[in-house]
């Protein structure tokens, strides 16, 4: 206790009387009204004991009621002189804790002054409870500041806005006016980085990326460098001994005025550097703009430990933050490229199609986009995510997949006959004609011999006429089997007349009687639409199913679940009648029938 026994009350209400601390008194009746006496605690708060008769409480109490407006009673207390030893009615007006003794006014001098030690003693303890109570919850604050950020930081999947909510989010925690953020940037070979690219300034400034190096003339190359933290008090006077600086351009360039400065390296768990965050110009207020003069007063102030902790806090988090969204992209990229390479191999089998996914993933987003921004007609209702978007491409990527378990020589079947099939009727034609040929001729020379030679000239001209004749018959005949062997929908007389082809036959000298076409030579040439037959198309229908039981064996993620079932019916109708399923239009999602119809437009309009 400060003890003031040789000065003046503070605060005399009444009239001025000489302090209890006097040294004569033992014990004896007061006849004195108030005194007061002050002390400090360690922090320098003035705390105020004051000393008076029940009577002058009470003829006082506005003014204490005043004083407690006013915020004074948590450092003041009253010591009341009265008879009465309890606590009346009249006093009520008055918070409890106010009174802090009743004594009777026969009360030694050395207990009263006990007794106000006492009371200092008190209240300097609650003082530093309350002001570590109020630390606490400034603790509390951060803590829940930097669960928020955390919060915020893991689930912000877009890295442009990362990058954005990093650095607003560390301008609030450290009330700063502006700031950038640089992002380690290893060279094109790999190894170490050499260069930090410029992110993202928090000044709403036209600035574009571009690339620092890591070395020890900038301030944000040095702390990427050596991974230690900066905190500069005013950037005009680092001293000449440092040997990072200052680039004041920013400043002349922006009408702007660099003062105080923080930066802080990001670390991962590697302890490397992966960026930095820079701070400028800690503000008093941080929801004032400040003009470039308030800049250079004492509207921006240094940055504090407490900065840095916090700073640092949170730069842990958005390193880790920043390495997810990383690595999450190079998760993506690695499907992304596995996809491809997949679909490129599938193609790869039966170059007619080649491109064909690529072209039907196109066209599917590029229409999901359009229906998704259709705000009348009966579309209006339907929009889509970004990730059913993505559900969409890779399900059309992948819709052909299954072709893998198609055999090779049915996928890429351009026409109704195998080219092996089509080259033995080639064979078997040619060997028909040159048969024919030499039938003809041997009974030409048979009449000859047989015959006057005046008539030769005659039989010759005969058997020309019907060499000429049965060789345009058996020509006709194979190109008419060449006709039906396109992929065309053929005329039913197309069929009788393959029939008729199908009866005649030639005799093989110790093979016997060979048929112009054998039986399943003229099955496949008359099917009616496209080029395969019964089995084969199911065969090729097959590969929808092929590929719905690969894609169920990928573990998708929850934003990609659905690729399974969107690609799975991309071959069905809305009337019920498509395969593999037979499912109608409610059970037919819109993003699969989104994808069917873009399949089908590929197909009508492929160059092949």
């Amino acid at each position: 206790m400060q003890d003031t026994s040789d000065k003046k009350p503070v605060n005399c209400l009444i009239t001025d009387l000489a302090y209890l601390s006097s040294p004569h008194a033992r014990a004896r009746t007061y006849d004195w009204d108030i005194q007061e006496f002050t002390a400090q605690s360690t922090d320098g708060k003035n705390h105020r004991i004051w000393v008076l008769n029940k009577e002058h409480v009470l003829q006082n109490i506005q003014y204490f009621l005043k004083e407690i407006q006013r915020g004074s009673h948590l450092f003041s207390r009253l010591i009341i002189i009265t008879e009465d030893d309890s606590v009346t009615e009249d006093f009520k007006p008055l918070p409890a804790d106010l009174i802090f003794l009743i004594l009777p006014p026969t009360t030694p001098e050395k207990l009263l002054l006990q007794a106000i030690d006492n009371a200092f003693t008190l209240m300097n303890l609650e003082f530093e409870n309350m002001r570590l109570q109020s630390r606490l919850m400034m603790s509390h604050q951060d803590v829940r500041r930097l669960t928020d950020v955390g919060q915020a930081l893991a689930t912000e999947r877009d890295f442009g806005k990362l990058i954005e909510l990093i650095l607003n989010k560390a301008r609030e925690l450290v009330s700063a006016d502006g700031g950038s953020i640089y992002l380690s940037e290893k060279p094109p070979g790999g190894g170490n980085p050499t260069h930090i690219r410029f992110m993202r300034s928090a000044l709403m400034l036209d600035a574009h990326e571009f690339l620092l190096p890591i070395n020890r003339n900038s301030i944000a190359g040095y702390v990427a460098l050596t991974g230690a933290r900066l905190m500069i008090d005013d950037v005009y006077k680092i001293p000449e001994s440092e040997p990072y600086s200052f680039n004041p351009e920013f400043d002349k360039t922006h009408n702007y005025y660099t003062k105080s400065m923080m930066i802080i390296p990001m670390l991962n768990h590697h302890n490397e550097v992966i960026g930095v965050i820079q701070l400028i110009n800690r503000k008093k207020n941080f929801f004032k703009n400040l003009t470039v003069e308030e800049m250079k007063g004492d509207e921006v102030t240094s940055f504090s430990e407490k900065d840095y902790e916090l700073l640092a806090a949170m730069a842990g988090q958005a390193a880790v933050a920043i390495e997810n969204n990383a690595l999450i992209k190079e998760i993506e990229s690695l499907f992304e490229g596995f996809v491809k390479a997949s679909v490129t191999a599938i193609e790869s089998r039966d170059p007619t199609t080649s491109g064909h996914s690529f072209r039907v993933a196109d066209y599917s987003v590029t229409t999901a986009m359009f229906v998704d921004g259709l705000r009348d007609g009966i579309f209006e209702g339907i929009k889509f995510s970004r990730q059913q978007i993505r559900e969409l491409r890779y399900a059309s990527l992948l819709h052909d997949f299954g072709k893998v378990g198609v055999r090779e020589h049915v996928l890429v079947k351009a026409k109704k006959l195998y080219p092996a099939d089509q080259n033995l009727i080639e064979w078997r034609f040619a060997y028909i004609k040159k048969s024919f040929e030499a039938d003809l001729l041997a009974r030409k020379m048979d009449e000859i011999r047989l015959a006057d030679p005046a008539t030769w000239i005659m039989i010759d001209k005969k058997y020309e006429k019907l060499m000429s004749k049965g060789m345009k018959e058996i020509e006709e005949m194979f190109l008419a089997i060449m006709a039906a062997n396109e992929p065309t929908v053929l005329e039913e007389g197309s069929f009788d007349f393959l029939k008729k082809i199908a009866e005649k036959s030639i005799n093989v000298p110790g093979i016997g009687k060979i048929p112009f076409l054998k039986e399943n030579e003229l099955l496949n040439l008359s099917i009616r639409k496209g080029t395969l037959n019964l089995a084969e198309r199911k065969e090729i229908e097959s590969h929808v199913t092929h590929t719905y039981n690969f894609l169920v064996q990928i573990p998708w993620t929850k934003d990609l679940g659905n690729v399974p079932e969107i690609a799975h019916g991309h071959h069905e109708k809305l009337n019920g009648k498509g395969y593999p399923l037979g499912i109608n239009a409610p059970q037919i999602t819109v993003q699969t029938r989104i994808m069917t119809i873009a399949d089908i437009y590929d197909a009508l309009t492929a160059w092949d």
